[in-house]
């Protein structure tokens, strides 16, 4: 497999490898790519945005549209179904779908989650089972988890989740565990029993609320305002490292996990809105900028403001190339890369895709309705975000579930 830096000095020097060949040859899962299809928050427990999908590559088309009368969250993509959450309905109500990959017919559901005072839900994937999460399940103290057949979405267990009663941070399922957090009285982090619900360890943080944890088999990492930000043994909760910032309260931001990098997003280190720790001891390594979280594939990270797309090589610091969205657009998603393509959702409903290497735009499709992916703190809706698997693009577009292939 060719270098990054030999692809793209053949691209910048004329190379007559065309796009699509090129991407043929190279079709190798990368180390922080999801291997199967999207199974959380940006699409791994990483959190990295990146997934391989063998031939995968533009020219795409809208295979299926689906509008399910609510807004909806981030795809989970696996075993040849989508999993969404929508809502809240006319009715008020938080409901999870199970649709079919290839057509986009309901295999089962709406199935009702319980709602908060927020209206808020997220979802995992692992082992056959779809885990939720719902925000401000019982405000007098406890939250709730929720597990369900991926199958047939038969409820296999729900339980209360202790010590808090604000949940909005999307929960994280692998090796057998759910991770997630919450907020209310301070700020706990749950790592639940994938088989029955039963809490294996709770940690105590400052606040809690708005991180997904980023999960490998070298900690889970979780970072809130100022940030407050932490690496727990995945196994048995204990603290491995604790940044303190200067401040805290409440709201927080969904770390990534690039090898030995976290990344956390910020504004209170310095004049950036990110800095860069070292996940074995928690020192700050660099700073970045960006509202969106990051995504990385190949040793380059791609960060995005409302106004800009920005590629990063990762050991030199170096900015390869910025794009930006035409005719007043606006980025309105975290970018996702799929194979060597890194797409992007807009406010205009526009799903763009560029280059990784040169950051030429080589796809550019409208999906019907604005596209609204923010990590805030309206919790009015499910969290939302583009995922990818089974040989798709699933692109959320406010009440739609837009599906891209070949």
């Amino acid at each position: 497999m060719k270098s990054y830096r030999t692809v793209r000095s053949l691209l910048l020097a004329g190379g007559c490898l065309a796009f699509s060949s090129m991407l043929s040859a190279q079709e190798k899962p990368l180390p922080s790519a999801s291997p199967i299809g999207s199974v959380t928050y940006q699409i791994n427990p990483a959190h990295t945005g990146a997934i391989h999908i063998k031939g995968l590559i533009p020219p795409l088309s809208v295979k299926w549209s689906v509008d399910l009368g609510a807004p909806v969250s981030y795809p989970l993509v696996a075993g040849g179904r989508i999993f969404v959450i929508a809502g809240p309905d006319a009715s008020g109500n938080v409901n999870l779908y199970a649709l079919n990959a290839q057509t986009g017919a309901t295999d089962w559901g709406p199935v009702l989650i319980p709602e908060g005072a927020y209206w808020w839900a997220a979802a995992a994937y692992d082992n056959g089972a779809i885990f939720v999460v719902p925000d401000a399940s019982d405000p007098f103290g406890q939250g709730t988890m929720i597990a369900f057949n991926a199958d047939t979405g038969q409820e296999l267990w729900n339980v209360n989740l202790s010590i808090q009663y604000l949940f909005n941070s999307a929960p994280v399922a692998v090796g057998g565990v759910v991770y997630t957090g919450g907020a209310g009285d301070g700020g706990t982090v749950y790592a639940v029993k994938e088989s029955n619900g039963e809490t294996l360890w709770t940690a105590s943080v400052a606040n809690g609320n708005s991180s997904s944890p980023a999960v490998a088999s070298s900690g889970v990492y979780v970072s809130y305002v100022c940030p407050q930000t932490y690496a727990f043994n995945p196994k048995t909760g204990a603290q491995i490292w604790y940044y303190n910032g200067p401040c805290e309260g409440g709201g927080g931001a969904t770390p990534v996990l690039d090898g030995a990098s976290l990344y956390v997003r910020d504004s209170m280190i310095n004049s950036d809105n990110g800095a860069i720790f070292n996940a074995g001891n928690g020192t700050v390594t660099g700073y970045f900028d960006s509202e969106f979280t990051p995504a990385f594939f190949g040793g380059v990270v791609f960060y995005t403001e409302s106004t800009s797309l920005t590629a990063v090589e990762i050991s030199t610091g170096d900015t390869l190339w910025t794009a930006s969205p035409s005719g007043g657009d606006s980025y309105a998603s975290p970018p996702i890369v799929v194979n060597q393509v890194v797409y992007v959702g807009t406010a205009a409903g526009n799903v763009e895709g560029y280059s990784a290497y040169t950051g030429a735009n080589v796809f550019s499709v409208n999906v019907g309705a604005p596209i609204s992916a923010y990590e805030s703190d309206d919790y009015s809706g499910p969290l939302s975000g583009l995922g990818a698997g089974d040989g798709l693009i699933v692109v959320p577009a406010t009440n739609l579930v837009v599906a891209l292939g070949k």
